[in-house]
């Protein structure tokens, strides 16, 4: 069973860099490639393949910083297997979830009952604490820290260093459907549906 990495950009490459140095990640596949439509010469040493040569019991991972790019693929590839890939350098608790194609990068932490849905993307150091409930095709970009009983819906974009703050077990704070929040952004009210977001308090873009 192979390792298909799509793509060759800094998340593909960051990503064959946490399973190259796993032991346990290299001992469950037989190879890593990156995959793309348009193959070339090897990347760092791994070969490029086309999408159309994997096999059906190969793992596919969409390793892409955009959530819409995310979610485009996985229906592109609807039917495939997708690799759930977490650093060994990572912390999950043992009572989060963690959705299928999912990758947590090095450092990066998912707490206590957190729930993370499908093709979610924790870059390093990123962490999402206690009770969140994390939608599909969500990234948190390097340093983000999310508070808990956080609700955080689909499509989802959190920007470097941006900080969203706690909810309460009968109130989470809400983050609707394709929102996107700045880069180093404090985030202290929900924020609704498709809204772009920066700095404190939530000034609109």
């Amino acid at each position: 069973m192979k390792l298909a990495i799509f793509g060759t950009g800094g998340m593909g490459r960051e990503l064959a860099d946490i399973v190259v140095r796993s032991p346990r990640l290299r001992a469950r596949y037989a190879e890593i490639v990156f995959t793309t439509d348009t193959p070339g010469d090897p990347v760092q040493g791994i070969r490029v393949v086309h999408p159309d040569t994997l096999g059906p019991e190969d793992e596919l991972s969409l390793a892409l910083g955009s959530s819409q790019t995310r979610r485009t693929l996985a229906e592109r590839f609807a039917g495939r297997r997708f690799a759930t890939i977490i650093s060994d350098h990572a912390i999950v608790a043992p009572s989060a979830q963690i959705g299928e194609g999912a990758m947590v990068c090095d450092f990066a932490v998912v707490n206590n009952a957190a729930v993370v849905g499908r093709h979610f993307l924790a870059n390093v150091y990123a962490q999402l604490s206690h009770d969140a409930l994390v939608g599909d095709y969500v990234t948190f970009a390097p340093r983000t820290t999310c508070c808990g009983w956080v609700g955080i819906d689909d499509d989802v974009s959190v920007g470097a260093a941006a900080v969203i703050r706690n909810g309460t077990s009968g109130r989470r704070l809400q983050i609707g459907q394709g929102a996107t929040i700045g880069m180093g952004s404090v985030v202290l009210r929900d924020v609704p549906a498709g809204r772009t977001t920066f700095g404190t308090g939530l000034r609109p873009a």
